[in-house]
C-alpha cells in the first residue's frame, strides 16, 4: 500500500490508499410516491496506479466493469499466481486511468506526467460487480483536483459519464441526461457535491426539477485503512455487497410499483452518454486510447452526431444566441456553425476589422451550466475552458459589445423573471466587523507577489488617470498612477500639516505621497499582507514618522482630520453598511475639512436590481463587493451625514486601459507566478482554472468601462 498527501479545493488530503469507505447510502423521493430507504455500504477507494495493492482475495478492480474493453493479451503470464494476479491488477488500474486520462482530454484536461486518478467503487467480488455510481477524483501534477468523473450505470447495463469541475466547496451542476430510473424522466438539473478527505467521503446528488428537489441520494462514510483484519470483518458483516446493492435496488423498486408511482418508458429516450449532458443522437463506438502503448486499450464511447440538450439546456441556448444576433460578435460551435454579428457579415468591406469571434468548446457543458445558474455559469464556463476568445481575438474586445448593450441583450420581459434564478449572498459575506475582514483577506492577502507581477511600480490597485492631451502608448502606467492619486491629494486639499485620514491604504502609495506633501497620515487596511509590504515601503521611503499605518477597521478609527481620502473602498463596504461608511467620514472630518473618494460607480437600475444577487464576481474574486450608483451616495450623504458632494471627476475610458494593461501584464507573468508564487492561507499553487478566473474578471471588468456601462470617478464632499 502507499500514502499520498494531497489538498485541493475539494480534497482535504486523501488517506492511506486504497481504503475502504464504511458508511451508509440514503436515498429520499419526495412528492408523489415519497419514499426514502438507508442501507449499510462499503465501497473501495483506490489509487488507480496501485490497484495491485488491493489484496487479491478481497476482489478484483476490473478496467471492463467500467467500459473498458479486457485486453487478455496485455495481463503478464509470467512469475507465480501471486505475481501474475498482482501484474493483471495492476495493468487493469493502468488501463482504466488511460481510459480516464483520455475521456477528460477531450474536455480540455491534462493531469501532466505526474497526474493521478482516485476511484470510489464497488470491485468484483464472487465475480460479481454492481456500481450505481463511481466517482473518480483526477489530480494533477501539483496534486490539485482538475475535474471529477463520475460514471452511472442502470440496471439495464447501460452507462454514462458525467465530466466535473466543481467549485471550491466541491459543488458542481449539471443537467440530467441519462435514464437511470423507471420512475423518473431524462429532465432536470443535477446539483453535486463531492468531499474527500483522509477520514471522511461524502457524496450527495439532488436532482432538481422546476425549483424542487423530486430525489436527493447521499453516500457518506468514514474511511478505514484496508488491511486484511478490517476487509476480512467487513466483508463478513455486508457479504456480497455488489450483489446486495443490486438487489435492494430491485427492492425498492417493486415497492415504489405496488404504492402506484407511474413508470417512465425508456422507448425515445437518450439511454447512454458518452460524457458530461451529453444527450445526443449517438452511437457506440470503440476508440484507441492507448496510442503508442502497442496495445489496443478501448474506452467504449459515443461519437455525438448532434447536440440536443434538455428543456433548461436549450432555453439558456435560445437565450444566447438571442443576445449574440445583436451584438457585433460572432459565435463559433465546435462543428464550425457561426451565428451572430449583428448584421451577420463578418466583415464590412475587405479591409475592415474583423468581428471579435467567441468559440464554444463544449455546448452540452455550458449550457447546463448557464440554465443552472445564469448570472455565474458564463464566468464558470470560462473558467472550465468551455467556451473561449478565438486566435486572434481579444477576450475584452469579445465581452466589450455585450456590455454596451446589456439591458437589450434579452426582452424585458426576462428581466422581470430573474429573481426566480438570482441567488442570495451568502451570509458569510456580510460586510460586519468580522465579515469585512475576511472578505478583504480573501482577495488582497491571496500573495503580494502575485499583485507585484501585474501592477505598476507604485503597486496602485484602482484606476490610473490618464492624460488626453497626449498619445497614450506614450504614458506609462506608473505616471497615471501618481496623477490619478494627485488628483485626489488635491480634491481633498493635502498639503503640509494636513491630518489625513485613508481608509483603505493598499500598499500605501498615496500615503507616502501624501507625507511627501508634508501631511501627517494616518492609513488603514484589513489586510496583513498589505500592511507588511507598506510598512517596509513607507520606512523605505523615511517616512515611517509621518505615517501611522494600521490594521483596522474604519468604524473603529477615533480622531479628527482635516482631511479623509478612500480610493476605490467604497465598493467593498456593503450596501447595509453605506450609511455608517459616510457617517464614519463626517464624524471624523473637523470642521471645514473635505472628503474625497474614488468609486466605481453603475448605473442605479441595475444597482437595485442586483444588489442582493449573488454573482461570480463576489463567489470568485470580491466576496461581499457591491458597486454603487451616484444616487445611492447622494442618498447616503443626505440621510446620514451632513455632508455633500461638490466635485465630480469622470474618467471610466481611463479605467479599461488600466485593466487591459494589468490583464496583459498578468498573461505576460504567468509562467514565473506558477513557478515561483504560492497563495493564500494554504500556500497552494496556482493552476489554470485561477490563471481563466483572473483573465476573465480582468477583461469582464475592462468590458464594462469600455462599453460605459460602469463609471469610475472622483467625488469631493463637504459640510454645506
Amino acid at each position: 500500500m502507499t500514502s499520498h498527501d494531497v489538498s485541493s479545493p475539494v480534497t482535504t488530503g486523501l488517506p492511506l490508499l486504497p481504503a475502504l469507505v464504511i458508511g451508509h447510502v440514503r436515498h429520499v423521493r419526495q412528492g408523489q410516491g415519497a419514499h426514502s430507504f438507508d442501507h449499510r455500504v462499503y465501497q473501495w477507494l483506490i489509487d488507480l496506479d496501485d490497484a495491485q495493492s488491493v489484496p487479491r482475495w478481497a476482489g478484483a478492480l476490473r478496467a471492463e466493469d467500467h467500459g473498458v474493453d479486457d485486453s487478455a493479451d496485455a495481463h503478464s503470464r509470467d512469475g507465480g499466481v501471486r505475481t501474475r494476479a498482482r501484474a493483471r491488477a495492476h495493468a487493469e488500474g493502468v488501463r482504466l486511468k488511460a481510459a480516464i486520462v483520455e475521456l477528460i482530454a477531450g474536455h480540455g484536461v491534462d493531469l501532466g506526467p505526474r497526474g493521478r486518478v482516485v476511484v470510489l467503487a464497488n470491485i468484483r467480488s464472487a465475480g460479481y460487480v454492481f456500481n450505481p455510481l463511481s466517482v473518480f477524483w483526477c489530480l494533477d501534477s501539483d496534486g490539485e483536483v482538475a475535474c471529477i468523473v463520475a460514471e452511472v450505470h442502470n440496471t439495464y447495463h447501460q452507462r454514462s459519464t458525467y465530466v466535473l469541475f466543481p467549485d471550491d466547496a466541491g459543488r458542481v451542476s449539471t443537467e440530467k441526461t441519462f435514464y437511470v430510473s423507471p420512475f423518473n424522466d431524462v429532465s432536470g438539473i443535477y446539483v453535486m457535491r463531492f468531499v474527500l478527505s483522509p477520514r471522511r467521503v461524502s457524496v450527495s446528488i439532488t436532482l432538481e426539477r422546476d425549483g424542487l428537489p423530486p430525489f436527493v441520494a447521499t453516500i457518506t462514510g468514514d474511511v478505514l485503512p484496508a488491511v486484511p483484519r478490517t476487509v476480512v470483518a467487513t466483508k463478513l458483516a455486508m457479504p456480497l455487497m455488489p450483489v446486495r446493492v443490486r438487489g435492494l435496488i430491485t427492492v425498492e423498486g417493486v415497492r415504489l410499483l405496488m404504492k402506484g408511482l407511474p413508470m417512465v418508458p425508456r422507448a425515445g429516450l437518450a439511454v447512454e452518454s458518452g460524457g458530461l449532458g451529453s444527450d445526443a443522437v449517438a452511437r457506440r463506438h470503440r476508440r484507441d486510447v492507448g496510442r503508442g502503448s502497442g496495445k489496443g486499450v478501448q474506452l467504449m464511447t459515443q461519437e455525438t452526431v448532434g447536440i440536443r440538450p434538455g428543456l433548461r439546456g436549450r432555453t439558456a441556448q435560445w437565450a444566447l444566441e438571442h443576445a449574440v444576433s445583436r451584438v457585433p460578435v460572432v459565435v463559433r460551435y465546435p462543428d464550425g456553425r457561426e451565428i451572430g454579428g449583428s448584421s451577420g457579415r463578418r466583415h464590412t468591406h475587405p479591409h475592415a476589422q474583423a468581428l471579435p469571434v467567441i468559440e464554444i468548446v463544449r455546448p452540452t457543458e455550458l449550457f447546463a451550466r448557464l440554465a443552472a445558474n445564469p448570472k455565474i455559469g458564463l464566468g464558470e464556463g470560462y473558467m472550465a475552458g468551455e467556451w473561449r476568445a478565438a486566435q486572434g481575438t481579444d477576450l475584452g474586445d469579445a465581452l466589450t459589445p455585450f456590455a454596451a448593450t446589456l439591458t437589450d441583450l434579452l426582452p424585458r420581459s426576462w428581466w422581470r423573471l430573474r429573481g426566480l434564478v438570482d441567488q442570495r449572498i451568502p451570509e458569510q459575506q456580510r460586510n460586519n466587523r468580522s465579515g469585512s475582514r475576511r472578505n478583504i483577506e480573501a482577495h488582497y492577502d491571496l500573495s503580494n507577489d502575485l499583485f507585484e507581477s501585474f501592477l505598476d511600480p507604485s503597486l496602485t490597485y484602482s484606476s490610473a488617470m490618464f492624460d488626453h492631451t497626449r498619445p497614450l502608448a506614450d504614458q506609462s502606467l506608473y505616471e497615471a498612477q501618481l496623477r490619478k492619486i494627485d488628483s485626489i491629494l488635491d480634491l481633498a486639499a493635502v498639503g503640509a500639516g494636513t491630518r489625513v485620514l485613508e481608509i483603505g491604504c493598499g500598499w500605501g502609495t498615496l500615503a507616502i505621497r501624501a507625507a511627501q506633501r508634508g501631511a501627517h497620515v494616518t492609513a488603514i487596511t484589513l489586510s496583513h499582507e498589505q500592511f507588511e509590504l507598506a510598512k517596509a515601503r513607507i520606512a523605505e521611503a523615511g517616512l515611517s514618522d509621518q505615517v501611522d499605518l494600521r490594521i483596522e477597521d474604519y468604524r473603529d478609527v477615533a480622531g479628527r482630520f482635516d482631511a479623509v481620502v478612500s480610493v476605490e473602498m467604497i465598493e467593498a463596504v456593503g450596501a447595509e453598511y453605506w450609511d455608517t461608511y459616510f457617517a464614519t467620514i463626517d464624524a471624523l472630518l473637523a470642521d471645514g475639512g473635505t472628503a474625497a473618494i474614488q468609486a466605481i460607480l453603475m448605473p442605479h437600475e441595475r444597482m437595485m436590481a442586483t444588489k442582493n444577487s449573488f454573482g461570480w464576481i463576489q463567489k470568485y474574486i470580491f466576496p461581499g463587493g457591491l458597486i454603487p450608483s451616484i444616487e445611492s451616495i447622494d442618498g447616503s450623504l443626505a440621510s446620514a451625514t451632513t455632508l455633500r458632494r461638490t466635485a465630480r471627476i469622470d474618467f471610466g475610458p481611463d479605467y479599461a486601459q488600466t485593466l487591459r494593461r494589468w490583464r496583459h501584464a498578468f498573461n505576460a507573468a504567468w509562467p514565473q507566478l506558477v513557478a515561483h508564487v504560492r497563495v493564500g492561507g494554504s500556500g497552494g499553487p496556482l493552476d489554470e482554472r485561477f490563471r481563466r478566473a483572473w483573465e476573465y474578471y480582468l477583461a469582464y471588468s475592462e468590458a464594462g468601462f469600455a462599453s460605459g456601462y460602469l463609471q469610475v470617478s472622483q467625488l469631493r464632499m463637504r459640510r454645506v
